[in-house]
Parts: C-alpha cells; structure tokens; sequence
C-alpha cells in the first residue's frame, strides 16, 4: 500500500537557530541531512518530494521533486509547503507523509504504522506520531482528501502544524523511541547527536 503514500520532505525554513544555514543541507554522517531522511522514507512511500524556497538545485540532485512555496502561500510556515503540493500530487497518491529535512534517525516503521491506523479508521483525516516528549506534528500522515482545508486556515492566520491538526479527525500512534524524532535544529544538537 505504500504506492499510495507520498513523502513530503520539510525543507522550507530560514534556519534561524542554525545562524540562516539551510539545515537540510547541512553535512552529517558523510552527508547532508536531507538525504539522510530520504533514505529513511524512500522504502516507506511511493513518491518523494521536496519543499525548499532555497538551494532547488542542491535539493534536485537527490532525483525528487522539488517545489517552492507559491507566491500565495510565502512566508506561512511549513503549511505552505503542504498547500503548495497539493495539486502537483500524483494520481493514485491517498496519503501524505511529512517528515522535516532535520531528523535523520525516523522510524523504518514510520509511514505502516500510521497508514493502518488511517485505513482501519476511514473517518480519521490524519495520525500524528505521539513519543514521551509529546506530538510529533512535522512528521503526520494526512489523507489527501485533508489537504483541502488548508487554505481556509491559511487565509485564516493559522500558521502551525499542530493547530491545523486540531482541527481534523486526528489519531495519534505511540512511539517508545524518542531519539528517533531527534530534529537537528541547532548547533548543539547537531553535534550531541553526532557523537
């Protein structure tokens, strides 16, 4: 079933705690982090693409789609990554995962845990991955079919991720593993994380 998911990699952001850096491009483990979740979701997911407002072509060599925010979507958030794939989707694509370009350790599981969660309950229009540490909304499965309602609360002023998800029928899947949402969105972490 994993034909029917998309991945939509996070990599929009001005990097602000990481100095303006582009995070997604910054090296770790002998590569750039980006590629370090693509490797992680490409067995999980059907198509691949990418959200970044920077650096297209470092982004287009990894072979996947890439796609800037649209002109009316500019400066929203990661939301405008997702409002602006919305109609660039494949036929046959169902789902839609995001993951953000800094958390190369994901869960291989990612993607299948959700998804039966989505296709056992067909009211659910999204599942979000729930750790100790709290939601983790940059790395949801949402239906396609939720994807609707993001310019109403675009054109509304929301902004998060975590409030759109508040406003759909959405579940949530444990995860014991937190280090596995580690997102490297600052110096610090990206070195703790290396070592």
């Amino acid at each position: 079933m994993t034909e029917q998911v998309a991945v939509l990699l996070l990599a929009g952001g001005e990097g602000r705690r990481m100095g303006g850096q582009d995070k997604g491009l910054l090296p770790w483990g002998g590569q750039p982090l980006y590629r370090h979740v693509l490797t992680r979701l490409a067995p999980q997911a059907g198509w691949l693409a990418i959200s970044a407002n920077r650096h297209l072509d470092d982004y287009a060599a990894s072979g996947h789609a890439v796609f800037a925010d649209e002109a009316a979507w500019q400066g929203m958030g990661p939301l405008a990554g997702v409002a602006s794939l919305a109609d660039k989707l494949p036929d046959g694509i169902d789902y839609v995962q995001l993951v953000p370009c800094d958390a190369p350790l994901l869960p291989a599981d990612l993607v299948a845990r959700q998804l039966a969660i989505l296709q056992a309950e067909r009211r659910a229009d999204a599942c979000c991955p729930y750790t100790i540490n709290g939601p983790q909304p940059v790395c949801a499965l949402l239906r396609r079919s939720a994807l609707a309602r993001l310019p109403d609360y675009l054109a509304g002023g929301g902004r998060s991720l975590r409030g759109f998800l508040a406003l759909l029928d959405c579940r949530i899947v444990n995860f014991d593993d937190t280090r596995a949402f580690s997102n490297l969105n600052d110096p610090q972490s990206l070195a703790q994380l290396g070592q």
